[in-house]
């Protein structure tokens, strides 16, 4: 599932390529993700022009020249892909976007579990979660003081907490796995257990390792950015290989029926 670092690099390659351009078709092939009319997608798009593209947690935003927002959530399989027109179309194509430079944007969903949505300003409020985000883990406004008043709050297993997009917006099952590698910190510990001085490191590698991410993958995306790659990645899905510090066996569990990895010797 594509996550906030992946969606932020999306983010600034697609501003670089579509903004602004007019858009001269719309294909819709499986309508099954869309959670509006289909005539009203056409017509919002069709002629129109993307003037704006924003992220906020795991949604994409995308602005068009009538002030209508196309909010997609990629979910489990979601995928966006940029290419020619004459590249032959995957069959797990929902949509395609077709643009006045002769590229499309392409939506592909295997499992067909994304949402897409369209809806006006005042309309906002309609799309399910999206006005109920918690914290951007990037911004000035995330503090110290909001972690740390956060895992006294939201008790469990401080991955769960991680991964509430309610307190914190945009981090999932991987990057929570790799934060907490990060900073040393068991996920399978209670949120409110944490000491100070824990408290503190977890902040500093929520940030160090979201910015990292976004790096890795801006330098290594090329144009297919439909294709997930977390080589980078030192923990998340290494179950069974050595810590990359320590050695030990990478543990791998499944809590709550979540992938989780991490070190049982390193991570305290």
């Amino acid at each position: 599932m594509p996550e906030l670092p992946e969606l932020e690099v999306l983010k600034n390659f697609l501003e670089q390529r579509i903004l602004n351009l007019k858009i001269q078709e719309v294909i819709v092939k499986k309508p099954l993700v869309f959670r509006c009319l289909l005539d009203s997608f056409r017509f919002a798009l069709v002629g129109n022009k993307i003037t704006q593209i924003t992220r906020s947690g795991k949604f994409l935003v995308f602005k068009n020249s009538s002030n209508q927002f196309l909010i997609i959530n990629l979910m489990l399989s979601g995928r966006l892909q940029y290419t020619e027109m004459r590249t032959k179309t995957n069959a797990v194509t929902c949509f395609q976007i077709r643009f006045e430079n002769d590229q499309e944007l392409r939506y592909l969903d295997q499992k067909l579990m994304g949402r897409i949505y369209l809806v006006t300003e005042t309309e906002l409020s309609t799309v399910p979660q999206f006005m109920e985000l918690g914290l951007e883990p990037l911004s000035d406004d995330f503090s110290l003081m909001q972690l740390q008043d956060g895992l006294q709050r939201y008790q469990g297993m401080v991955k769960n907490t991680l991964r509430n997009q309610h307190f914190i917006a945009g981090i999932g099952n991987a990057y929570s796995d790799e934060i907490l590698f990060h900073a040393g910190i068991n996920p399978l510990r209670k949120s409110s257990d944490l000491s100070p001085e824990e408290v503190n490191r977890l902040y500093d590698s929520i940030k160090i390792v979201l910015k990292s991410s976004i790096k890795q993958i801006q330098e290594n995306i090329g144009d297919d950015i439909h294709i997930e790659n977390r080589e980078f990645m030192k923990v998340h899905n290494r179950g069974g290989k050595p810590c990359l510090i320590c050695g030990t066996k990478i543990s791998e569990l499944t809590p709550e029926g979540k992938l989780t990895n991490f070190c049982r010797h390193y991570q305290k």
